[in-house]
């Protein structure tokens, strides 16, 4: 397979403060910080979560809470395709998920 970049990158595998493995790669000279950031959840809570976590903490974090369930997606639908099928002409459909 070709290397699509020419210059290989040396990483080093840090401690996930999330998870606590060893699986946050990063380059040799990167220092991970255990700061934690406040963000807004999908039904509007707040959470606090670590800015440096791994790959797999990143993808459960979002799954978790900021992606749509199936069914906020359902009540939308449903809202769409009931009586009130007309959307204000400043809501769209992310607002509405």
């Amino acid at each position: 397979m070709r290397r699509l970049n020419s210059k290989t990158v040396d990483k080093k595998a840090f401690r996930c403060p999330q998870c606590g493995r060893h699986t946050l790669l990063r380059p040799l000279d990167f220092e991970p910080s255990l700061k934690k950031q406040e963000y807004k959840t999908r039904d509007g809570g707040s959470v606090e979560l670590y800015v440096d976590v791994c790959s797999k903490c990143e993808r459960k974090n979002f799954r978790d809470h900021f992606e749509p369930r199936k069914s906020d997606v359902k009540r939308v639908l449903k809202g769409l395709h009931g009586e009130d099928a007309k959307i204000g002409e400043g809501e769209s459909l992310e607002e509405l998920l």
